[in-house]
């Protein structure tokens, strides 16, 4: 099973891998709101309330670690 990490606000959240992140931060450099941020070597959303929903994270996550969800979707 894997160990995935959920942060959730209102009709929007995102799951993260742990098993898969590697950090590579391009999900950091990446996001236009800077909803990402590297803790000990893994992502973390620490802003999700700021998510525009663009997807830029999961498309250029290299280990597919990510998964980007909305309602709205």
């Amino acid at each position: 099973m894997d160990n995935i990490k959920k942060w959730e606000e209102l009709d929007h959240w995102v799951e993260i891998n742990l098993d898969l992140c590697r950090g590579a931060e391009d999900c950091v450099e990446i996001c236009p709101v800077e909803v990402f941020d590297i803790v000990d070597g893994i992502v973390n959303a620490k802003n999700i309330g700021d998510c525009i929903d663009c997807m830029a994270c999961q498309d250029i996550c290299p280990y597919d670690a990510i998964m980007n969800h909305s309602a709205w979707q």
